[in-house]
């Protein structure tokens, strides 16, 4: 539980390539160049909402904390399962490698990974479709520009009307 307010901690599920790697800074910085002004929003939205992060992107092959701490996440922002499983489904047959996240049913695996940790406040920041499971729960940027300052209060936006829906469960189930 949050120690502020008696809530679950958020959780974010990150995806790096498209939200916090756009297409735009990489064309000026080079591949998997990490865009700073997508990464101070990703880091507010941790700061601000007490989240912590999981990677749900390619990236989580290696571990990519440090690149992401030096990029401006705040140290020990991630969830102590820090990424996604990555299934046999999430590699391509041939040759081994990840698939891409549309392939690879990206949706699934986060919603394993909440399940396997008892998740139920979460929001999902990604540039493609998650699923219907995770409608009201998923941002999902424009991978030319990444995640902007517009679609962090979507976010805040998604993450208060999620609390609302679950406070008011809660308080229904209790009378």
């Amino acid at each position: 539980m949050d120690d502020r307010d008696g809530r679950e901690p958020l959780t974010i599920y990150l995806d790096i390539d498209g939200v916090v790697t756009t297409a735009a800074f990489q064309r000026r910085a080079g591949q998997d160049r990490i865009d700073p002004a997508s990464m101070a929003v990703v880091a507010a939205l941790v700061r601000d909402l007490d989240g912590r992060i999981v990677v749900s992107s390619t990236w989580r092959v290696d571990d990519c904390r440090p690149t992401l701490v030096a990029a401006g996440l705040p140290p020990g922002c991630f969830h102590a399962d820090w990424r996604t499983a990555i299934p046999p489904s999430s590699r391509d047959p041939d040759t081994g490698g990840m698939l891409a996240a549309e392939r690879a049913g990206r949706g699934g695996e986060i919603a394993e990974h909440a399940a396997r940790n008892g998740i139920a406040r979460y929001l999902v920041l990604d540039d493609v479709d998650v699923g219907a499971g995770h409608e009201g729960r998923h941002v999902r940027p424009d991978p030319e520009a990444g995640l902007t300052e517009a679609d962090g209060a979507l976010a805040r936006d998604l993450v208060s009307r999620g609390d609302a829906l679950r406070g008011a469960a809660r308080r229904g189930a209790a009378s």
